[in-house]
């Protein structure tokens, strides 16, 4: 179990324990933190928890926080320099961290050494910041019936990129459609009740485009 409400406690600093939909920590009306540490920063990669998170986070408040939280049993770095590649990679900590701020330009992502670090800064980042309200807090994301999307950070910028997908419409393609393999299937009319006809047009033609006779035949 986390020391951090107990050092949270410590620091003179009133800890209300509710069931939160969106984040972990909300530390005023537009400050909400998600806390990870690092076994879970990966688990929550790998399953695709982590994008749903900071949708919601990133939605519902101005300042949306993903802290990690290392401990001193690890040392304070998620791989060895020696292990940083040039280019962007699917299966690396690193690049997906790179992918989620590029699609998230407004996340602020914090590094802890240890939960003393972390309540240390809860208590600077409360400074001259109003009290969150406890049932406006809880309330946060409960009245949404937001689908879970099956996208996880590659897939979701593969999305992006496809003709006819653009910033207005791609989170809502993601949940509505399960998978990229699923968007393919989608008939031209099915794909214009998501993202309208002119958008449907380009997005069905290059899914259903025939490769390049060249490139058929190797």
């Amino acid at each position: 179990r986390s020391q951090l409400p107990s050092l949270i406690h410590q620091r003179g600093l009133v800890s209300i324990p509710v069931t939160l939909e969106v984040g972990d920590y909300v530390l005023s009306p537009t400050m909400v933190v998600e806390r990870k540490s690092v076994p879970d920063l990966y688990s929550s990669f790998a399953s695709g928890r982590l994008y749903d998170q900071v949708v919601a986070m990133t939605r519902f408040y101005k300042i949306a926080i993903l802290l990690i939280e290392f401990d001193d049993s690890r040392p304070f770095s998620l791989q060895p320099p020696s292990a940083l590649g040039s280019d962007i990679a699917a299966g690396n900590i690193i690049s997906k961290l790179v992918l989620l701020t590029l699609h998230f330009p407004t996340l602020r992502i914090m590094w802890m050494k240890n939960p003393h670090a972390t309540a240390e800064m809860f208590d600077a980042l409360k400074q001259n910041q109003l009290e969150p309200d406890v049932e406006t807090a809880e309330k946060v994301g409960s009245d949404t019936d937001q689908a879970k999307s099956a996208f996880a950070i590659v897939p979701n910028d593969l999305l992006r990129r496809l003709p006819g997908i653009n910033a207005n419409n791609a989170t809502f393609v993601m949940n509505h459609v399960p998978s990229l393999a699923h968007l393919a299937t989608l008939s031209r009319e099915e794909i214009s009740a998501l993202i309208g006809v002119s958008n449907a047009k380009q997005l069905h033609d290059f899914l259903h485009a025939k490769a390049p006779e060249s490139l058929a035949a190797t």
